[in-house]
């Protein structure tokens, strides 16, 4: 997914949307805002998203009902969304790795002036 793409997505993201997810998205959100969240619900939408374990697997391993794992992820993703939304840390991290990425395909194609521009891009970016 484009950058632009994703923030298209985020922009417009209600609750009801967030089954629209990726696995990828909401693990890079962990990364970045994770310790933001109570620990709690970072261990469990860490058990859900990157170890790939279902409601009920979750609810048996932690003692809890399959309806509190429900609602503690779809608390924890809306609490992703609103981090993203009012940081873009992702955003800009993904805005970055495409620079680089430009950047090396250009200088493997000998293009060095267009991939110093590149660079110049990623530098106002940081």
């Amino acid at each position: 997914m484009t950058v632009i793409g994703f923030s298209r997505i985020l922009t417009n993201m209600s609750v009801p949307d967030l089954k629209n997810l990726s696995r990828t998205d909401v693990c890079l959100w962990l990364d970045f805002y994770g310790p933001l969240l109570t620990p709690h619900t970072q261990h469990i939408l860490d058990l859900h998203f990157a170890e790939d374990m279902s409601l009920a697997e979750i609810a048996e391993n932690l003692g809890i009902s399959r309806q509190a794992v429900h609602d503690r992820i779809r608390r924890g993703l809306s609490n992703l969304v609103g981090y993203e939304k009012k940081m873009g840390l992702v955003q800009d991290f993904n805005r970055q790795k495409q620079c680089i990425t430009k950047a090396i395909h250009l200088l493997e194609r000998g293009e060095v002036r267009n991939a110093q521009n590149c660079l110049m891009e990623l530098k106002n970016l940081l």
